[in-house]
């Protein structure tokens, strides 16, 4: 599929706000909560929602190699988030490690996989509503399932797999100045009514009664963020430039290696200095990051790490 400059602006644009968002969870108020809880309602699910609509042509022979790729890179980064674990003792370091840490390449793999084990014997209404149903009549159960956002966040990547590019054509058509005020009266409310329960259910995991006060709150609460991200990710595509795609193919490295740098900046400088920093500062802290992860990938063992086919292809590995 020829490279789309508006999608490699919109992928770009939206891994700058998850590092951001990632930068201003160290900080505290009511401002915070609230830019927090709007990033959160729809940068993940727009961003699956790309990789839906970039993975609606999909292979098995694909799937395939972009298994194999992932794994190895998925891996390689499960160690290197634990190597700190290693100095406090390898029981705490192997519990650390197995447990998963990037998600959304765990979750890429297993939306991948239910799209091509149903595409061709579900009907695309059933399949887009039993992901929708799914997940809301989980959350009544009473336990917690790990990773269970991947299946939250299912229904979006359908989504995105479902799209047709006329689609995406007619939301940019809509009226600039009516997506603008959408916006700021979504962000004036989530000013407004921003809370705990709510915030948490941005992530997709955990039950109702684990995360609200009843269980009907959280399943408002679930149904409520389903609608917003759909809203605001309607108004993003309609808002977005396509002039920011530059970076665009670089968001897997920007997703899996800011991780690194924020940590050492948050858990480790900042603390020794005793410093706090403002949400102004998260932010220029969030552009250094994001500018040194794509420093980073000019390295070739970065690169190969990224995408290790080529490297394997060159050891005469058949994938």
């Amino acid at each position: 599929m020829q490279r789309n400059m508006l999608f490699d602006s919109l992928k770009f644009g939206l891994i700058c706000l998850m590092v951001y968002g990632h930068c201003i969870q160290f900080n505290v108020g009511h401002m915070k909560d609230t830019i927090f809880g709007f990033i959160y309602i729809f940068h993940m699910p727009l961003f699956i929602f790309i990789s839906g609509y970039f993975s609606k042509n999909i292979t098995w022979k694909k799937y395939k190699r972009s298994f194999i790729s992932l794994i190895i890179t998925f891996s390689i980064f499960q160690f290197i988030y634990s190597v700190p674990l290693l100095f406090v003792g390898l029981k705490e370091w192997f519990t650390f490690f197995i447990i998963p840490k990037g998600w959304y390449i765990l979750g890429l793999l297993i939306w991948r996989f239910l799209f091509l084990i149903t595409k061709d014997c579900i009907s695309k209404p059933v399949l887009l509503s039993v992901s929708f149903i799914f997940p809301l009549c989980v959350g009544f159960l009473e336990f917690n399932i790990l990773m269970f956002r991947i299946f939250t966040f299912f229904p979006y990547f359908l989504l995105g797999a479902y799209c047709q590019e006329f689609m995406i054509l007619k939301i940019r058509e809509i009226k600039k100045y009516y997506t603008i005020s959408l916006l700021i009266i979504t962000f004036v409310l989530i000013y407004f009514f921003i809370n705990q329960e709510f915030t948490v259910t941005l992530f997709g995991e955990g039950s109702y009664i684990t995360n609200s006060s009843t269980r009907i709150y959280g399943f408002i609460y679930r149904v409520l963020a389903y609608v917003l991200a759909i809203v605001v990710s309607i108004g993003v595509i309609n808002l977005m430039p396509d002039t920011i795609g530059k970076y665009g193919s670089q968001t897997l490295e920007i997703y899996l290696l800011h991780h690194v740098i924020l940590c050492v900046i948050y858990f480790g400088i900042f603390p020794l200095l005793n410093f706090h920093s403002s949400l102004l500062l998260d932010l220029g802290i969030s552009a250094v990051i994001i500018i040194v992860c794509i420093y980073l990938n000019k390295f070739k063992i970065i690169k190969y790490i990224m995408s290790p086919l080529p490297l394997l292809e060159k050891m005469n590995i058949k994938i």
